[in-house]
């Protein structure tokens, strides 16, 4: 069953967030928008030529078996969990303690995703935070290529 709002709420304010409701209210907001862009995106749709949103773009049109790829989207809901964190709790990002219970970020992380529907979520989060630590190198390796401002 998909998370509500009100569901949200309840749950950040039973996580360890600060005690600033307006830091809690920024990290609901984030997570929000982001749920919102997951349902919007989970499924494929297709504009029609009435511009509806269609499963097909044409009657003979043959989707491809299987579920759609979902790692893009789900890559943009991890990444407004863990800014929402970072932002409404003030720790450090730790996923999992070696031989020990999960850390508290990912039992945080695990609910909202599960309640979404999304399986394997110890996995998706460790392929998420290897594939974020290894961008992260890159660009600290290559700081001319990754300047923001464009700039010499």
């Amino acid at each position: 069953m998909p998370m509500a709002l009100e569901d949200l709420k309840q749950h950040i304010h039973q996580s360890e967030f600060m005690t600033d409701e307006r830091l809690r209210a920024h990290s609901v907001e984030i997570i929000w928008n982001a749920l919102l862009l997951f349902r919007e995106h989970k499924t494929r749709k297709y504009m029609s030529h009435t511009e509806k949103l269609v499963k097909k773009s044409s009657p003979t049109h043959v989707a491809p078996m299987g579920r759609p790829d979902q790692k893009e989207i789900r890559t943009v809901l991890i990444s407004a969990i863990c800014r929402a964190w970072i932002i409404g709790s003030g720790f450090k990002l730790t996923l999992n303690n070696k031989k020990d219970y999960d850390s508290k970020f990912m039992s945080f992380a695990a609910y909202i995703l599960s309640r979404e529907g999304i399986g394997r979520v110890h996995e998706k989060l460790e392929q998420y935070w290897s594939q974020r630590k290894s961008d992260w190198k890159k660009n600290m390796a290559d700081e001319e290529k990754w300047r923001l401002s464009g700039g010499s």
